[in-house]
């Protein structure tokens, strides 16, 4: 019987196999592609590894520091290899899975869950119009781009402002695509600002804020789509309506947390996350199952996805030695300009302090971050020069604060 299993190769779950290693733990990582990776290897751009290795690689670069590292730990990985089901069968883990080799079984002692984000696609945000071949997710652009060389279209329309949008955007245009329009619901672009400047405005690419995408046109192929302006809750404003030409639309529109087989085995999914709920070791509402990632929720830089994975590996540690628990658990709730936010509890009896990750819901110069009590004390405040929904925050909670409470409200403060 494995110590742990980890489930997902790409950069969240090489680093929980990495930190159980580094603690002495027997690990298995099943990954169900041909290579570990996962994303990072169709994401060719820099930027990665800024905070770990305080340098920036691209992402093939970053996967194979954390691969090598893993294999030099002896990390054992098996490939194409599909996780069918999981049971809780009390002191162990019962993993079911499919691979050439046939159907096997694996048991473990702790799970850890790294499987990362699916797309949304155009179905899901309810465009009209037809089903031609030319519509794409901005993730298959980036996979047809720089895994297999293929420039899926040459007058390309990129619905959504996020990064990978603009990513995308950028490599379009690089790679020989003859007209390039970007365009988003909101009154400006939803991704980090350094994209916004590297990625569009470096290269002249138009954008049209406050515009959607009403209708594709095209019935074997994309002839193009009509556009419309939107109003302050993104509904279509009547006449404003044009046609564009193209013959690839790109659906840049979020990411998802692949959280489905959680649900499955009893975790509870955040509403907000829209991921499992976790403790601050990562660990879900099903004992002895962590996970870690964009799993959780959506980061908006790798190296935080991998701290939760560093993170997780600590908790499974503990798990395994059955250290103390909290007698009474510590909530971390939202406050009113707080969104999504993660861990949502503290329940082990810990001396470190207590990491959460969260994202505003406003966007504001010189704010106070603030964690507050159920009547209203302040616990603690940090300071920030500007916050927006679209850059996550990351703060430490002394867990001495915490002490005799049940809940903590985490909160931003314009004053």
């Amino acid at each position: 019987m494995r110590d742990a299993v980890v489930i997902g190769g790409g950069p969240s779950g090489l680093a929980a196999a990495i930190g159980l290693r580094e603690k002495g733990l027997d690990v298995l990582l099943i990954e169900r592609e041909e290579e570990l990776g996962g994303i990072l290897n169709q994401c060719i751009h820099d930027g990665f590894g800024t905070k770990i290795l305080k340098k920036a690689l691209s992402g093939p670069e970053f996967a194979g520091y954390l691969m090598e590292k893993a294999l030099s730990l002896g990390v054992e990985a098996i490939t194409e290899t599909y996780v069918k089901s999981v049971e809780d069968r009390g002191e162990y883990k019962e993993i079911i899975t499919i691979s050439p080799k046939g159907i096997e079984e694996i048991r473990a002692r702790a799970i850890v869950y790294a499987l990362g984000a699916r797309e949304r696609t155009p179905f899901e945000i309810k465009i009209g119009g037809t089903r031609p071949a030319g519509v794409y997710t901005a993730g298959m652009v980036q996979r047809l781009l720089n895994l297999y060389g293929i420039l899926p279209g040459k007058r390309v329309l990129i619905v959504g402002g996020g990064d990978v949008g603009m990513i995308v955007a950028r490599h379009l245009y690089l790679e020989g695509a003859e007209s390039i329009l970007v365009v988003f619901p909101e009154e400006f672009f939803a991704g980090l600002p350094r994209n916004v400047q590297q990625c569009i405005l470096d290269f002249g690419i138009p954008y049209r804020p406050r515009t959607t995408v009403k209708e594709i046109v095209g019935r074997d192929r994309v002839k193009g789509a009509i556009l419309a302006r939107v109003d302050e809750r993104w509904n279509p404003i009547p006449g404003t309506e044009e046609f564009y030409p193209c013959d690839t639309i790109v659906f840049s529109v979020g990411l998802i947390p692949y959280a489905s087989n959680l649900e499955e085995i009893g975790a509870r999914i955040d509403p907000r996350t829209r991921g499992p709920e976790v403790n601050e070791f990562f660990e879900t509402t099903v004992r002895g199952t962590f996970a870690v990632g964009n799993l959780v929720q959506i980061f908006d830089y790798v190296d935080d996805a991998v701290e939760t994975a560093y993170i997780a590996s600590e908790g499974v540690r503990k798990y395994l030695e059955d250290e103390r628990r909290l007698e009474r658990p510590v909530r971390i709730s939202p406050g009113e300009l707080v969104g999504p936010i993660a861990p949502q509890r503290v329940e082990w009896d810990d001396s470190r302090d207590v990491i959460v990750f969260f994202r505003p819901r406003i966007e504001a110069e010189n704010v106070k971050i603030q964690v507050k009590s159920p009547n209203g004390k302040i616990l603690k405040e940090y300071f920030r020069r500007y916050v927006r929904p679209s850059t996550m925050e990351r703060i430490e909670i002394p867990r001495d604060i915490l002490e005799g409470l049940d809940e903590v409200i985490v909160d931003v403060s314009r004053h």
